[in-house]
């Protein structure tokens, strides 16, 4: 079975300062129980090896979801609706992701140059559909 965990998760910064994000992990396995241990592990490997992980003081499962395959038609996985205008955050596609097979598509500021510039200086994303 393919599982996809939804996590939130709770962090102090490098100035001290508390924040809250999310990220998503896909996984095969043959139960949730094995699903929830995988995700358990590659956390744990994470926070002990890649920096994006290294301020993350606490981590909740939102919700995982079970599928038989990869769905023909595209499914909505997760969606998330806040109070207010969008705040400033920092998003990386495909942390510590080094498979030539897995490629990301995406619009926004490259994760390299997060990196490179303060995490102050965010770029505003453009709509891909205006209603």
């Amino acid at each position: 079975m393919l599982f996809i965990g939804h996590f939130s998760f709770d962090e102090i910064n490098a100035t001290g300062i508390a924040r809250h994000g999310y990220f998503t992990i896909v996984t095969r396995a043959a139960d949730a129980e094995a699903a929830v241990e995988a995700f358990k592990t590659e956390i744990k490997k994470r926070k002990d090896a890649d920096p994006v992980f290294e301020p993350i003081i606490a981590v909740y499962i939102e919700d995982i979801i079970e599928m038989p395959g990869i769905p023909d038609a595209p499914v909505i996985t997760r969606l998330q609706s806040s109070n207010g205008e969008f705040p400033e955050s920092i998003s990386h596609t495909l942390p510590g992701v080094a498979q030539e097979a897995i490629k990301a598509y995406g619009f926004a500021i490259d994760v390299l140059q997060i990196k490179t510039k303060p995490v102050h200086q965010y770029k505003e994303m453009t709509p891909f559909i205006r209603f």
